[in-house]
């Protein structure tokens, strides 16, 4: 597990819409059952500080995969600024959890 604390403070907002009737139940399964992924490590020269926009992990369901975004900035450094969640098919991503509060 990359971040516990993490994974702990989303799955009690999750069960936290579930019991205030924003998400069912199913919907509440699928996220007790996501996994933590940490980005790849960034290349970053000794002289220049980590940008702040730097990604450091997310979270995917069973079956889905991340495609990371990289970028290289002024100095040299090269890190993961963003990604893509992919589904089990290519191309289908998983909703957020607004669009899946405003489907109930």
């Amino acid at each position: 597990m990359a971040n516990r604390r993490l994974r702990k403070e989303l799955l009690e907002t999750v069960r936290d819409l579930n019991a205030a009737g924003a998400i069912d139940f199913k919907t509440l399964q699928e996220f007790e059952a996501f996994r933590v992924v940490k980005a790849p490590a960034p290349f970053v020269p000794p002289s220049a500080p980590l940008p702040p926009n730097c990604v450091v992990s997310v979270a995917l369901q069973p079956g889905e995969s991340v495609e990371w975004t990289w970028t290289t900035d002024a100095n040299g450094a090269r890190y993961v600024s963003g990604y893509t969640i992919v589904g089990p098919q290519r191309g289908t991503t998983r909703p957020t959890l607004k669009q899946l509060a405003d489907t109930k």
